[in-house]
């Protein structure tokens, strides 16, 4: 559509780097500030609109992308514009596929966008035909205007369509405490006898500041095109957004290689090979490494909310000479030379915990949770001192796929296309990862791969182990561990795979420590992950806290079908009553952790065996209840984890010499032969990747 796009840098050293990066791509000229310094981007606008290529071009797009992004310290030497975005690619290339679909006038013009901002509208409903400038905005709360640019139009809006009216004020940031406001996209369509005045204005200036006083002062008719309350607004303002809108609220890891121990709130990028065995970072701690000069290498490290705007940070650090002198041969083969090379010849290993849900469980299953909402209390637990879910995915010379089952000592290789697609079987071992192959879009002979996957436990445990099994076959096939996106994505392989199931295993799995999760009612679940005292249920579990596999092995979605029945059913309302009870023991729980109060959280882990049991009386069984009533005299708290039926089970004596008791006694007499206490521990760490 458009005849020339322009990407404005600040200075030649920056514009090298968006050279190096746009390489490839036709129709893109990058053009550096005059004189080698920031001139704003009203300036940088009118530079571009002197020169020879904009006047000749009829439509013509300028991305302004001369920041330092300084708030995201991370891509600070790539540039905002080249964030890469979920699917990969750029965010310049996403703002330009957008920018591609609005309907310039017969005249053609000059439509101008921030390199840091993807706004969603309906683009090609924009009217442009108006003569001389027409921003974009919509419909805000006060809290987005005190952020943005805002517009006061006249007239008032008729709520249908994509409105233009006439510009009366334009303030940036404004000081507003309440009503609707009118938030600027960054977008501006600039018609052509306006873009031809605007070459004798003089290069300086903001085009968001300095420009529409010029603007609303008669240099030109200054319209803005309102569009609808749904228009979505993508900025990565800082580290904290960057984790929050691309990570999974606990991590952001691009082209990292090496392994790494991460606490939480880490957004680690660009780690070249062999520079770093092992990279360990606390929580709220971020790094990255900058090549620049003959050979040299800048590793930074910094805090999530460190803003290097104001803080004195980017001066300390001398990133504004080293930014001038940024190695973008060595950057740019780390991130696709070697992302290539990660993606087509090394494996991706990923490990995940296993979970223990001390209550609300059920409340989770769709259509319950549709219905009500769902509460559950769980915690990622090791077991036997290591995490008990592994999957390896590595790329093979063939177009075949290979699974093998560490743990069950299975092997099938996959030659075809319909092998791939016979996924109906719960019961073939391989069911789940075919699962996960299609829900994560993976197409027979596009590439070969070696697929190993191991669960350290036994099967019908009762401890998430296939949601999360199926979690971590997709993180790995993926190479990415975003929570929500695999979180949902599990929900899609469950369904394949008819084994139903809720949100609260992968979830478990996926995110470290104790927590809370909740959705409220709706057919699309949105988890909410409420992180509760980890250290001091840990350490009340490591004195009092025992888990026993009973040697009894089922299938969840058996008591499921029996649950959602009964559910369905509805006797005297008694099955709603039940969801209720269980949701409220997961949050008397969760309260109990709050306040350290052992015997309250032992009153709700009982109170969630009670329900379970009344919901399905198939929860328990003769001989769970034998051990039961055996140990019961030790106990405070005793529930089977997962549906029940059989699996493992939580006790919590009622002191520390009660558990020593409780494992003398059933050591000396087991129920079954397979019966054993495991070794288990809360870990604050959930699903991790490494690139090996």
């Amino acid at each position: 559509m458009f005849d020339l796009i322009v990407v404005t840098a600040a200075n030649a050293a920056q514009a090298k780097g968006y050279r190096e990066q746009t390489k490839g791509r036709n129709g893109i000229l990058v053009v550096p500030d005059p004189g080698d310094r920031r001139v704003g981007s009203l300036g940088a606008t009118v530079n571009v609109l002197r020169m020879e290529e904009a006047a000749r071009a009829r439509r013509v797009l300028i991305v302004h992308s001369g920041g330092d992004a300084r708030r995201t310290p991370g891509y600070a030497a790539m540039g905002k514009a080249f964030v890469p975005l979920a699917d990969g690619r750029a965010m310049l290339e996403h703002i330009i596929a957008a920018m591609e679909q609005l309907v310039l006038p017969a005249g053609g013009g000059v439509v101008v966008a921030s390199g840091d901002v993807l706004p969603v509208f309906e683009y090609a409903k924009v009217d442009f035909s108006h003569p001389g400038v027409t921003g974009v905005a919509y419909p805000g709360d006060a809290d987005e205007a005190r952020r943005h640019g805002v517009y006061i139009a006249s007239g008032e809006s008729s709520g249908a369509g994509i409105q233009t009216r006439r510009v009366e004020d334009f303030k940036q940031k404004p000081h507003v405490v309440c009503g609707t406001h009118l938030i600027d996209t960054g977008v501006m369509f600039i018609d052509a006898p306006t873009a031809r005045k605007m070459q004798a204005l003089p290069i300086e200036g903001d085009i968001y500041e300095e420009f529409p006083a010029r603007l609303l002062a008669g240099f030109a008719p200054f319209n803005v095109a309102v569009a609808g309350e749904d228009c979505g607004f993508f900025h990565i303002g800082s580290t904290r957004e960057l984790l929050e809108k691309l990570g999974d609220g606990q991590t952001y890891i691009d082209s990292v290689h090496c392994k790494l121990a991460l606490e939480g709130e880490n957004v680690v990028t660009n780690v070249p090979e062999g520079r770093f065995e092992r990279l360990s970072l606390a929580r709220g701690e971020c790094f990255t490494c900058i090549p620049f000069g003959d050979g040299e290498w800048l590793d930074l490290k910094y805090r999530i909310d460190d803003n290097f705007k104001t803080d004195g940070l980017w001066e300390k650090h001398g990133l504004g000479e080293i930014m001038k002198k940024v190695d973008y041969a060595r950057l740019l083969a780390l991130r696709h030379g070697a992302h290539e090379r990660v993606r087509d010849r090394r494996a991706v290993r990923v490990t995940a915990p296993v979970r223990i849900d001390f209550a609300g469980g059920w409340s989770d299953t769709p259509p319950i949770c549709n219905i009500e909402g769902g509460t559950v209390l769980n915690a990622a637990v090791t077991l036997e001192g290591a995490n008990p879910i592994e999957v390896v995915v590595a790329p093979r010379r063939d177009k075949f796929i290979k699974v093998v089952s560490r743990d069950l000592g299975k092997r099938r290789l996959i030659k075809s296309a319909s092998e791939l697609d016979d996924r109906a079987d719960p019961h073939d071992w391989c069911a789940l990862v075919k699962c996960a192959l299609a829900v994560t879009g993976f197409k027979f002979g596009s590439r070969g791969l070696d697929i190993t996957i191991s669960a350290n436990l036994p099967k019908g445990s009762g401890m998430g182990t296939s949601s999360i099994l199926g979690a971590a076959t997709i993180a790995a096939l993926l190479g990415r561990t975003g929570r929500d996106e695999i979180g949902e994505l599990t929900l899609r392989l469950e369904r394949e795979m008819q084994t139903g199931g809720g949100w609260q295993d992968q979830f478990g799995g996926l995110a470290g420590g104790v927590k809370l999760l909740s959705s409220e009612p709706g057919e699309r679940q949105s988890i909410a992950l409420e992180q509760l005292d980890c250290e001091w249920l840990a350490e009340l579990l490591a004195k009092r806290g025992l888990l026993y596999f009973t040697g009894q092995k089922r299938m969840a979605r058996n008591i499921l079908r029996k649950v959602l029945a009964f559910y369905a059913d509805n006797p005297h309302d008694f099955a709603k009553i039940l969801v209720r009870s269980l949701k409220n023991d997961a949050r008397a729980a969760a309260d109990a952790i709050a306040r350290r109060d052992a015997e309250a959280f032992a009153a709700a882990v009982r109170g969630y065996w009670r329900d379970k049991k009344l919901l399905d009386p198939g929860s328990t069984n003769e001989r769970v209840e034998e051990i039961i009533e055996r140990i019961a005299p030790l106990s405070s708290a005793i529930t089977l984890t997962g549906a029940g039926g059989g699996g493992f089970m939580f006790i919590l004596a009622k002191s520390r010499d009660a558990a020593k008791e409780i494992r003398r006694m059933l050591e000396c007499d087991a129920p079954t032969t397979n019966a054993r206490f495991y070794q288990f521990a809360i870990t604050p760490v959930g699903l991790e990747m490494e690139i090996r």
